[in-house]
């Protein structure tokens, strides 16, 4: 099973995924790097799971909002 180190918030995590799905597993977490970096922007440092949590939510809440 493939490993990605992905970034987000300025923070690196080792991430498994099957094999193919490097590229998804990379644009998915450029999505929510994005996120995470804007909410960085307006709130400043925040905790590890607290800004992975905002940043999952703001992300959905805009899925939601195109569906």
């Amino acid at each position: 099973m493939p490993e990605e180190t992905i970034t987000i918030g300025g923070k690196s995590f080792e991430v498994a995924c099957q094999p193919g799905e490097e590229d998804f597993l990379r644009a998915a977490a450029a999505m929510l790097d994005a996120e995470a970096t804007a909410l960085i922007g307006q709130i400043g440092r925040l905790p590890e799971s607290r800004m992975l949590l905002m940043a999952g939510l703001m992300l959905a809440d805009k899925t939601a909002g195109a569906e």
